[in-house]
């Protein structure tokens, strides 16, 4: 019989495989030259190491000059889609269903606070972005599933079967294929960016920036995401851009913890994000009012156009239409529309 190893050896003699090699053929009059190379690294390393501490501060705030300076450049160029949805009452009553779900089913799972910012970003631009139809009351929960779902394929090590990821009083339970064909709908609405700037961002930045890796300005960055997680829910913080409320963030936790030192902390802050005080001023008094639970919506109607019945259908819809159309052709329901999620058994 012929082993395993024989055939794996005969496998990769096939020409196919030639391109692949390495050429090693003056691999040992080669072998010291490899050592002296060791020395030399060695030597450099030790060279570097009588360089002064500043000439390392100053390479990496260069580093991090350079990394704000994108940051804020990328958020710049995001759509600002607050006025959309600030127009339509309807849109923001389903908006905070949606996001309600998805960060109860986050806290479920114990997703990372990034896995909930980020499904709570494709959402907000897939119904601004997309012939988003509220009349049909599966619409929302499907997307939210699709953008959770995304994000935790994302940001997450390991991520529940898409059936599993129904939970939390969830109203509808979907096929995973109709979950899956939204979620490639999603990504092509959204032209396959999927890493935008939020302000968990500029938290990341500033706790690297300022030097706060300790225990305790971990759980200032804890604190940071968690209010983040509270306040992201009302959709009037979209009025304002991630780094605006990165800040406002920041400083209502440091006037928490540390009020003595907010007032030098916002001025750093400015500085650094060059944000105008009465951007950020504005943002903290919203969170203010938000954590106050003051919050008020206001409300509109807007007039849609009939669309298919079914998840399928509304998806193959889209798909079949020209992209240049902005209207739903109407299509006959197909059979996997969505039902009640029955009352599941306890264990």
């Amino acid at each position: 019989m012929v082993s395993l190893s024989q055939e794996q050896d005969s496998l990769l003699q096939c020409p196919i495989f030639d391109a692949l090699y390495c050429a090693e053929e003056r691999f040992e009059e080669n072998l010291n030259v490899g050592f002296c190379f060791q020395e030399q690294k060695t030597e450099d390393f030790h060279e570097i190491c009588k360089k002064p501490l500043a000439f390392f501060f100053e390479h990496d705030l260069f580093w991090e000059d350079d990394e704000l300076v994108n940051l804020l450049f990328k958020e710049k160029q995001a759509r600002l889609i607050y006025e959309e949805i600030n127009s339509d009452g309807s849109l923001v009553v389903v908006r905070k269903e949606a996001i309600e779900w998805i960060l109860k089913v986050n806290g479920h799972y114990g997703f990372t606070a990034l896995t909930a910012v980020l499904a709570v970003n494709y959402y907000d631009r897939f119904v601004t972005s997309f012939c988003f139809q509220k009349d049909k009351p599966w619409m929302s929960q499907l997307v939210a599933v699709a953008c959770l779902s995304i994000a935790a394929k994302v940001e997450e090590t390991q991520v529940p079967l898409l059936l599993d990821l129904q939970v939390e009083e969830s109203k509808y339970v979907f096929e995973a294929r109709t979950i899956q064909r939204m979620e490639l709908l999603v990504l092509s609405t959204l032209q396959w960016k999927m890493n935008p700037v939020t302000p968990i961002s500029f938290f990341d930045h500033i706790v690297r920036r300022f030097g706060f890796m300790n225990n305790r300005h971990s759980q200032f960055l804890s604190r940071c995401e968690s209010l983040l997680l509270s306040t992201i829910i009302d959709y009037r913080l979209l009025d304002y851009l991630p780094s605006v409320v990165a800040a406002a963030t920041m400083i209502y936790v440091i006037r928490d913890i540390e009020p003595c030192d907010a007032k030098e902390f916002q001025n750093q802050l400015m500085s650094v994000l060059r944000i105008s005080k009465e951007r950020i001023d504005d943002c903290h008094e919203l969170i203010l009012d938000l954590m106050d639970d003051h919050g008020q919506k206001r409300c509109h109607k807007r007039k849609h156009k009939s669309i298919p019945g079914s998840p399928n259908g509304v998806i193959d819809a889209y798909f079949s239409c020209d992209s240049s159309n902005d209207s739903w052709p109407v299509t006959p329901s197909v059979p996997s529309s969505p039902e009640p999620l029955f009352k599941r058994s306890k264990a």
